[in-house]
């Protein structure tokens, strides 16, 4: 794929599909006004890469660097006008319809926690949505947006994924911050999302279930009903994902990898991750810097 795939369709916003249902191209002003010319129903979420721009959507909104504006795309006759404001504008965009996605990809994307008919719904029921930039959504969608200079539709994917998914945690913490959680599939979710955003420094399960506004009874007893394991052994699990990655990614000491995943013992470390994972940190490294990335099979075949 070159950097023409992405732009040739700049106004009528064409771009790449990466996965069946969902594409992704670099838009100005112009291919920014030919957004809610999607299908109703399409979720569209644009950053903002360089530039300011303000819009007339049904409400009034603007977007400035870094930023990603998310909305549901209305019925056809709504016309989306945008004014420059700091010079040419250019952003990233990722077009998703849930009519188009196979069922094979929905549950592909499933088993990456995105779940696009919710995120769908989440979205349509806020209005139109603005991610602050340094926000987990910004970087990932600016991650996107470099990767778009220069990678692969393979790598794309897994960078696409990765910023649906952010949007999806976005989207369950603006409702959680409203209500609360409810049933105990959401005190669930909320466990897992405080879990990925305290990996350095682990929360304890009564701290967990305090955030989650139930006992620590309930959030175990939820926990494993929604996702088929005590929420400790996720927990554990994610976080030596999480070190394999960095491990893979970065060129830090292992004692630096341990405390980024809430180990201030290296040697305890060491046992756990060999424990998850069947290699030392050690072996995992010099394994992941002779191999050749590669994507995850069940997101390769898809698409």
């Amino acid at each position: 794929m070159t950097h023409e795939d992405l732009t040739a369709g700049e106004g009528g916003l064409a771009g790449v599909t990466l996965l069946p249902g969902v594409r992704l191209a670099e838009v100005g002003a112009c291919g920014l006004e030919a957004l809610l010319a999607e299908p109703a129903g399409a979720l569209v979420a644009v950053c903002c890469v360089r530039g300011q721009v303000e819009l007339a959507l049904p409400a009034a909104a603007s977007l400035s660097c870094g930023e990603v504006l998310s909305l549901v795309a209305p019925a056809a006759g709504e016309k989306c006008r945008v004014r420059p404001q700091e010079g040419p504008f250019r952003g990233v965009a990722l077009m998703a319809s849930t009519d188009a996605v196979a069922p094979g990809a929905a549950a592909t994307l499933a088993g990456f926690d995105v779940d696009l008919a919710e995120l769908v719904a989440a979205t349509a029921a806020a209005g139109p949505v603005t991610d602050a930039a340094g926000s987990a959504v910004s970087c990932a969608f600016l991650d996107l947006a470099v990767g778009a200079r220069g990678e692969g539709v393979a790598a794309l994917k897994l960078r696409c994924v990765e910023a649906l998914r952010c949007l999806c945690e976005a989207r369950w913490q603006t409702a959680y911050a409203r209500r609360g959680p409810v049933t105990r599939a959401e005190i669930a979710r909320c466990a897992r999302t405080l879990m990925r955003q305290n990996v350095e420094s682990p929360l304890t399960i009564g701290e967990l279930a305090r955030r989650c506004q139930t006992s620590p009874t309930v959030l175990k007893e939820s926990f494993r009903a929604e996702y088929g394991m005590p929420v400790h052994e996720w927990y554990r699990r994610f976080r030596m994902l999480r070190a394999a990655d960095l491990l893979r990614v970065g060129s830090g000491s292992i004692s630096d990898v341990a405390r980024a995943v809430g180990y201030s013992n290296a040697s305890k470390f060491a046992q756990a991750f060999s424990a998850c994972m069947g290699a030392t940190p050690s072996a995992w490294r010099r394994a992941a810097l002779t191999s050749a990335s590669a994507l995850p099979q069940e997101l390769a075949e898809v698409g």
